[in-house]
């Protein structure tokens, strides 16, 4: 699997799980490294979305993104909405195993509550499967270095 940016995973300590809605979202994506508040504002969609039971179209979701960005009393709601950005943010979370198309519709893998795709999808095949990577390198190094 080609990731279009890579993922540099980041700790928290569990003091974290108090901070506010928006913070957490941020602390999960920062986790994973990214950054980005149009990312962030897309996966907050979704995650209001899913609690709706709705699943979006790309253009949904970014109408959804600038009636918050309104609500928060973001000065310019669409800035770094462009139809590309929303498509790259949607592709990297679909890629992740996070989020999937269905038609032109996005919802959480499987319809399932996030924590479920990311036990089920996301880091068995992408986590996982990273750290087994890491795992071959060092044995590698181990044989090459004479580490026995």
């Amino acid at each position: 699997m080609n990731l279009i940016s890579d993922i540099r995973l980041r700790w928290y300590d569990e003091s974290y799980l108090e901070a506010e809605d928006r913070e957490l979202v941020r602390i999960l994506l920062n986790s994973l490294g990214v950054t980005r508040e149009v990312a962030l504002d897309i996966f907050e969609v979704m995650l209001i979305a899913k609690s709706a039971g709705i699943s979006s179209t790309r253009r949904e979701i970014r109408n959804r993104v600038i009636e918050l960005r309104k609500e928060r009393g973001i000065e310019n709601p669409s800035n770094g909405l462009t139809d590309r950005n929303i498509q790259l943010w949607l592709r990297f979370f679909r890629e992740v195993d996070l989020v999937e198309r269905i038609g032109s519709r996005y919802l959480f893998s499987g319809n399932k509550k996030p924590s479920r795709v990311w036990l089920e999808r996301t880091k068995p095949n992408i986590i996982d499967k990273s750290a087994e990577n890491i795992h071959k390198i060092l044995l590698e190094l181990e044989r090459r270095y004479e580490i026995e």
